[in-house]
């Protein structure tokens, strides 16, 4: 692994932190981790900053296959905020996980 994932319990809402490279087969195996989180702490809503994580551009198959991975492991049960630097934003990312139910919205900021 290339990036690592931390998290934290934040009241009602888990607080993750990904750091290090961007590597996909890292990333297609985040929301397994996330969903057992949510799980042992029964908390169903998730703040996750990858602002830290060093990218090159990603590509669009990368993404698609990503947000179809959080859509399949996440589903509507979680509801998931990524921050991301805006220069990696991707409408596309939350385009596929929304069509297939998945509760996701990207910011630039945290709130």
């Amino acid at each position: 692994m290339v990036s690592d994932l931390s998290i934290a319990i934040n009241k009602k809402h888990l607080v993750i932190t990904v750091t290090g490279q961007y590597e996909y087969w890292d990333f297609i195996k985040y929301p397994g981790q996330i969903l057992d989180a949510c799980n042992n702490h029964g908390v169903y809503k998730v703040l996750i900053d990858v602002r830290p994580i060093k990218a090159k551009d990603i590509a669009m198959i990368e993404l698609f296959f990503i947000g179809e991975k959080i859509a399949e492991v996440l589903t509507s049960k979680v509801k998931l905020a990524i921050v991301w630097k805006k220069e990696a934003l991707s409408e596309f990312l939350v385009d596929v996980a929304s069509n297939r139910s998945a509760s996701l919205r990207v910011f630039e900021t945290p709130k």
